[in-house]
């Protein structure tokens, strides 16, 4: 039987290619729920799953890249994350919609990546901080406190993640498996 199954080279780089994105996202979730939620800076906890999900899919294109943000996502939700389910959808819509700016408007450069992460993450946070609001668990004053700094210091993470997915993305070439 396996030797019916034959891969190309290009499919092994394809494979090769979906794995590092997926550990990368691993190692990422990893450090930013066991060191940084341990370790806050000034009291903010940074949050580095946005970036690595919306750059993923901005190199990807949103049909390959919005499947491994949706998997990645529902991954987070499943790993116990504040309101994982409302990131579930978040990110996966912001994402593509970042893809799909880049792809129709805009061209995908590093800046342009920039914005599209910076506006993801003040819609997944602020998203976030308006569902506890509308419960009644924190007062909309956080969004000046914790929100904002907390995505302004997370987006000076953003160069290392865009260049490691870059190098990451060149590993396939442009064609996924």
């Amino acid at each position: 039987m396996l030797k019916q199954l034959h891969l190309t080279r290009r499919q092994w780089l394809g494979i090769l290619k979906w794995t590092l994105y997926a550990l990368f996202f691993l190692f990422v979730m990893i450090v930013q729920t066991v060191i940084l939620a341990r370790l806050p800076i000034f009291g903010i906890k940074l949050t580095l799953v946005p970036l690595v999900l919306v750059c993923v899919c901005i190199r990807e294109g949103p049909e390959r890249g919005g499947v491994f943000d949706l998997l990645a996502s529902t991954v987070w939700c499943l790993s116990g994350a504040d309101y994982g389910n409302l990131s579930i959808v978040l990110l996966t819509f912001c994402a593509v919609l970042s893809s799909v700016l880049c792809i129709a408007v805009l061209l995908r450069s590093f800046w342009t990546g920039a914005v599209c992460c910076l506006l993801t993450m003040v819609i997944h946070e602020g998203g976030i901080l308006l569902f506890k609001v509308l419960l009644g668990r924190i007062a909309p004053s956080n969004l000046w406190r914790v929100v904002l700094p907390g995505v302004a210091l997370s987006m000076l993470a953003y160069p290392l993640i865009y260049l490691i997915v870059k190098l990451i993305g060149k590993t396939g070439g442009d064609h996924g498996v």
